[in-house]
């Protein structure tokens, strides 16, 4: 349960709901590890302004961050639904080597290389 909350903080920050320095209290209120930092995952308003989503991974277009299972949460960017670089392989059968999932725009969706997909 407290894994959820902690991602619903940081969708509500990619959305806009939060400013970094509320979804920060709200993360420590929790005692997650995860913080926003300045030049390093917190997206600017500017940013934010220019991210959009739609209703198909490939429709979104800004900036998110990327989940890797480290706790880092590392800014990228996205491009019709795509990352600048691959972050995991995918395997022939379409599973991948590492689970990632970007949150962007308030959407959670998994990556496949570097593609965004349903999550």
């Amino acid at each position: 349960m407290k894994q959820s909350r902690v991602e619903e903080i940081l969708r509500d920050y990619t959305a806009g709901k939060l400013d970094a320095q509320q979804a920060n209290q709200e993360l420590k209120k929790m005692g997650a590890p995860v913080r926003l930092q300045p030049g390093r995952n917190e997206i600017t308003e500017a940013e934010r302004q220019a991210t959009r989503v739609g209703d198909t991974p490939d429709q979104a277009e800004g900036y998110g961050l990327l989940d890797t299972g480290t706790g880092s949460m590392e800014k990228v960017h996205v491009h019709r639904g795509r990352l600048e670089h691959a972050v995991n392989q995918v395997q022939p059968d379409g599973t991948v080597n590492m689970l990632a999932y970007v949150l962007i725009g308030g959407k959670r969706y998994s990556v496949q290389g570097d593609m965004l997909t349903e999550a």
